[in-house]
């Protein structure tokens, strides 16, 4: 008997596909992870999610603790998490990157070894900035000034106020710049140029009045001799949140301008905390030496005679100048210095430099007349000679 033909079966439908997650998300509710808002969020998937579906979004109902994994996954490789802090004292004298090796040279980068190199003896040069400090520094045969400051020097220059310090200072930017080197001028305890319906004989007017003076130029010859070489950057408070701040312009004005020669009005000033002078003055000295530049850091005395950051500043310069009150306290020192018994005379030693000999001796300090600056007194004692310039 034939058997009964059953009618074929239809074929079972495939079961259907997990939905496709495209790259533009339909909006997350105000409470998505982390607060982040994902409405319209395009790029690409998550870590783990293909275009092709299979695994369910976490982001969409899924784990919540995958999905701030994920969520921060993101964020750390398109650079949405904060950087590791960095000393900020240390970046105004951190290398350019264009200036660093393209090898890493590993513990040999900071192994030098004499032999190698050129140029090993060299004698110190002065720079002549036409006041009495050019001749507290000696040759090495200590038998001539060197007449100029030392050359390439950070140097501290420290004493009471009133006594000539800015004036003999903008006699140097002058004596400077005429020679055709770039200077600069750190203002950072007055306004350096005010309106005229102010009145007041500003910064500006007395370093042009004491800069036409000391070279003999008139006005005209002095701008184009002079003032166009020199730049000034005012430092002061309200211009400078922090010591680091004034580096960064700083190196910005040296480097732009190939500025040779520094003054810096005051460096007590630079730091409003007082706190770190020493400190300052360590790492401009080193960034001064990379650069060829001679500085000079014009700072206070405290109540003791001793320059604001005491000590560790006169060992961190590289030269240190102090201008100092004397009292004439009995009539054989009166006699010997030309004085008055019980006056006060003012005097001015080098009190360091780490590259040249110094007078052993102090040098009386007289005011030259027109200029206000420092020059030796006509009464020196003869003992003590102001020595000719080799």
């Amino acid at each position: 008997m034939a058997k009964k033909k059953t009618a074929d079966k239809p074929a079972e439908s495939p079961a259907p596909a997990p939905p496709i997650i495209t790259a533009a998300a339909p909006p997350l509710s105000p409470a998505a992870p982390m607060g982040m808002p994902m409405a319209g969020m395009t790029g690409a998937m998550p870590m783990g999610m293909s275009a092709a579906g299979g695994m369910a979004n976490p982001m969409m109902g899924g784990n919540p603790m995958m999905a701030m994994m994920q969520m921060m996954q993101m964020m750390m490789a398109g650079g949405g998490m904060a950087a590791p802090m960095v000393d900020p004292a240390a970046l105004p004298f951190a290398a350019p990157a264009a200036a660093l090796p393209e090898t890493d040279r590993g513990l040999d980068a900071d192994i030098i070894r004499p032999a190698t190199l050129t140029q090993r003896v060299k004698s110190q040069l002065g720079l002549p900035i036409g006041s009495i400090f050019d001749h507290l520094c000696l040759t090495e045969d200590r038998q001539h000034s060197l007449g100029g400051v030392p050359k390439g020097c950070t140097i501290a220059l420290a004493g009471p106020p009133g006594k000539g310090k800015t004036r003999s200072a903008l006699a140097g930017l002058a004596h400077v710049a005429r020679t055709g080197c770039p200077v600069g001028f750190v203002v950072a305890e007055e306004g350096f140029h005010n309106d005229e319906a102010v009145g007041r004989d500003d910064l500006c007017s007395r370093l042009v009045k004491v800069g036409m003076s000391v070279t003999g130029l008139p006005e005209k010859r002095f701008t184009a001799e002079v003032l166009d070489r020199l730049y000034v950057l005012q430092a002061q408070y309200h211009r400078h949140p922090s010591w680091d701040a004034f580096i960064q312009k700083y190196r910005f004005l040296v480097e732009k301008a190939q500025i040779r020669f520094v003054i810096i009005d005051s460096l007590n000033m630079l730091d409003p905390t007082k706190n770190r002078t020493a400190d300052n003055l360590s790492a401009l000295k080193t960034y001064n030496h990379e650069q060829g530049i001679t500085c000079i850091c014009i700072g206070q005395i405290r109540d003791t005679g001793m320059p604001v950051g005491g000590e560790a500043l006169m060992h961190t310069a590289d030269v240190v100048f102090l201008i100092e009150e004397m009292g004439l306290g009995s009539k054989e020192t009166a006699d010997f210095w030309g004085g008055k018994y019980r006056d006060k005379i003012d005097v001015v030693s080098a009190i360091k430099s780490v590259t040249t000999p110094v007078l052993p001796y102090p040098i009386r300090v007289d005011r030259e007349p027109s200029t206000g600056i420092l020059v030796p007194h006509a009464l020196q004692p003869a003992d003590y000679p102001v020595l000719p310039v080799a």
